[in-house]
Order: C-alpha cells, then structure tokens, then sequence
C-alpha cells in the first residue's frame, strides 16, 4: 500500500454538510481514502456510490456506527481496523442530533443529543487516537450556537455537570422551565459548547503527549435548506421555514451558508497546509475566538474525565 495514502473518517458523510466536505475531499487528490460513516447502511452505500461517480475517486466507502449506541462504535472501530486501508490520517467528527419533540435517549440510556453530539464522537476518537499518523488531524464540528453573543436566535447554552447533561430525567428536571422546543434546542447548543471543551481538551493532552496531530473545532454557520437534516425534528411550520425561507436569508447574512460553502470550507481545514495550528476555532476559513464560556479549563477536564470514567476509558491519552 502507497505510504502517500491515506484515510479519513467522516461521520454523517452520506448527507449534507459532510457529504459536501467529502466531495471537496475527493475531488482534491485520489490519494485520500474517504469513509462515510453513518448508522443507514442504505442511504451511506449510496452515497458512497453517488460521489465515486461524481468525483472519479474509486476511493470512497460507506461504514455503519451509530453513534447512539457505544457498542456500535466499538465495533465499526473493530471493522475499520480489520480493514486493509491506508493509515488513518484525519478524523471528522460531523454527525449531529437535534430533538425538539421531547426527550430522547440512547440505546445506553443517555439523553440522546449530548450522546450523539458529544460522548458518541467522545468515544469514536478516543478508540481511534493511536491510528491516527503523524501529521494527521481531528477535526470537531460545533456551532456558534454555543455563543449567546452571536445572537443566532437559539437559545444560550446550559452547562451542567455531565452526569446531569447525561440523564435524560435529571436533564429535564433541570430544563423544567423550558418548552419542548427550547428545551430541545438547549441541548443542542449545549452539546456544541460540549464539542469545544473537547477540542480544547483533546489539543492540550495531545500536545502533552508529544503527539504531532492538530484538533481543530469548526463553525460551519447555519445551513438551512433541504440539505440538512437538523430540522427533521422541527413541526411542520418550522420545517417549512428551514426549508424555504431561511437560505433566502444567506444574501443578507453571511452566517447563514449552503452546505456546499461550508463543505469546502471543513475540507481545507485539512487539506491545506496553513490551517496546521491546533486547539483553535474556525468561522469557516477565518480563526476567531469561540465565547468566553468555551474557554473555561475546569469544565474541559470536568467533561474529559467524566465521559472517559463512563466510557471505560484510562483518562491519559
């Protein structure tokens, strides 16, 4: 196998955001290996089959992980490392979960969307880390949701210590005051903040470690549009709205973005050499400060050493 190639993982890559970034991927240079990986065995196979005709890129396969599910991680882990790939080069962590109709959970009785946003992705890199080669990268896909100041019109994140963020009752006990529709986007702007205190986390012990690979966490800005699958959720109003009105919004605003934008913008994060700083936050292609909140380091290793004591996993990378 050609030492010049090389494999990244992105999940949710049969839809959206990161089916773009893996278009832009192939296209690039057919050295890159791209797995979509994503829980629908179906739709990730044929997306894989779609972007081969596409970009001409052999190169491209769909895996299965639900990130609901920890032993479903485990084991596409398993399979990837029985795979005959080339090495692991970049991580991307993309996929994400947004329930307004009420409380969900997972198949391990964790509320669902900081399981899927952050403790499922938690855990896919963690038991992936030493695969990945030198120079590679992560990459963790957030939101300026996360910071009240960016006035996206979500609701202000509510950190709470993880084993309350984890329990789906407990969570709504502390969210009792909220309707289903803001409890449910809490939660989701939450579990963005959650995504940065990781990248940030992941970065330092890294770099402690010695290792030489770059986190990187990313604002892909609002994408609405038929594209995304955030407002599967939404009632049929909503849904109406993100479908039709709000791209209209993009030639006014310039946080609101197609897929296609923001897909190009999460490749070259790594693609392109100049963006090799780690534990830094993107605005699509521009370095910015993420909220203040982000940046508070006993809440970083609060949620690194819960999520790893509950995953099983040594604290130490």
């Amino acid at each position: 196998m050609s030492k010049e190639k090389k494999t990244v993982i992105i999940t949710g890559g049969n839809t959206g955001l990161g089916y773009e970034c893996a278009k832009v991927i192939a296209k690039a240079n057919n050295d890159w290996h791209i797995i979509l990986a994503s829980r629908n065995k179906e739709r990730v196979n044929t997306a894989a089959q779609e972007l081969i005709q596409t970009t001409g890129n052999q190169h491209i396969s769909g895996m299965v992980v639900d990130l609901a599910s920890f032993s479903s991680i485990h084991h596409f882990v398993h399979q990837f490392n029985e795979a005959d790939l080339p090495p692991l080069h970049s991580i991307i962590c993309n996929a994400g979960v947004q329930f307004v109709q009420g409380t969900q959970a997972t198949v391990d009785g964790i509320e669902a969307t900081f399981g899927v946003n952050h403790l499922g992705h938690f855990l896919l890199v963690r038991l992936l880390l030493n695969q990945i080669q030198d120079r590679g990268s992560i990459v963790v896909v957030s939101s300026d949701t996360h910071d009240p100041l960016m006035k996206t019109g979500m609701p202000a994140p509510i950190y709470l210590h993880p084993s309350i963020m984890a329990n789906p009752q407990k969570s709504d006990e502390s969210l009792a005051n909220l309707s289903s529709l803001n409890r449910g986007q809490t939660r989701y702007t939450t579990s963005k903040l959650c995504n940065l205190y990781f990248s940030y986390e992941l970065a330092r012990r890294i770099e402690k470690a010695n290792r030489l690979i770059t986190v990187k966490a990313f604002n892909p800005g609002m994408m609405p549009g038929r594209g995304s699958s955030l407002s599967r959720d939404y009632n049929p109003i909503l849904k109406f709205m993100w479908n039709n009105v709000l791209p209209l919004m993009r030639f006014f605003r310039s946080s609101i973005r197609t897929t296609q934008q923001s897909g190009t913008d999460l490749a070259n994060l790594i693609l392109n050499q100049r963006f090799s700083s780690s534990g830094q936050y993107f605005d699509g292609p521009k370095k910015i400060a993420s909220s203040k909140e982000s940046y508070d380091i006993d809440r970083a290793k609060e949620l690194w050493s819960w999520s790893s004591d509950i995953l099983g996993l040594n604290e130490n990378i």
